[in-house]
């Protein structure tokens, strides 16, 4: 009898123990993709990348979000997409040269952020388009790679500062009656243009 009855507690311990672990893995915030989506190997590249630009290099024109009153969460999710588009438009190199591998791995990483739904497309169906937070700015390229820098570690911010999965919807954010950004071009410096690509 005292034989069944241990077996029974130990039993009991056993499937206790399953039951907790279980609870801890579902709730202790288990690392996922998009914890790992940025990587040490990314930011180096994005460094090389920087450093590679001439320091009186002609500038760039583009479009990029403004922070204003935006929450860090909704700031991200309006400028990831300036990112892509600002890869593809002002940072074209030779296929066989550095500067081409540090750029294409940075627009993999905003490819994959997308594909694993790390930061999910803003709907338009219930949020506003957050146009009214961007400006059209004219700065060396470099300067335009700082703030790539600055969204891309906000991001990682928001991965790994909470088990919690971040609440991206930005409906109110977007429709908060902020004044229109302006479209005047930022000029920081401007130069003659000659290619910055480094191999």
């Amino acid at each position: 009898m005292n034989t069944h009855i241990t077996a029974h507690k130990a039993k009991v311990r056993h499937q206790c123990f399953i039951l907790v672990l279980c609870f801890h893995l579902v709730y202790a915030g288990v690392p996922g993709p998009c914890k790992h989506s940025v990587t040490q190997d990314h930011l180096l590249n994005l460094r090389r990348l920087m450093k590679n630009q001439l320091q009186n290099g002609c500038s760039i024109t583009y479009t990029f979000t403004e922070q204003q009153n935006l929450s860090v969460v909704c700031y991200v999710k309006a400028a990831v997409p300036h990112i892509l588009e600002l890869l593809n438009t002002q940072f074209r190199y030779a296929k066989d040269s550095d500067n081409y591998r540090y750029t294409n791995s940075l627009k993999n990483l905003i490819y994959n952020i997308y594909s694993q739904r790390c930061i999910p497309p803003i709907n338009e169906e219930i949020e506003d388009s957050p146009k009214r937070f961007t400006r059209t700015l004219m700065t060396v390229p470099r300067a335009a790679l700082e703030k790539v820098e600055e969204v891309i570690r906000m991001f990682m911010g928001l991965m790994i500062q909470s088990n919690k999965p971040v609440d991206w919807n930005c409906e109110e954010e977007y429709t908060e009656d902020y004044p229109e950004s302006t479209t005047e071009p930022l000029i920081q410096t401007a130069g003659s243009c000659i290619s910055s690509d480094i191999i």
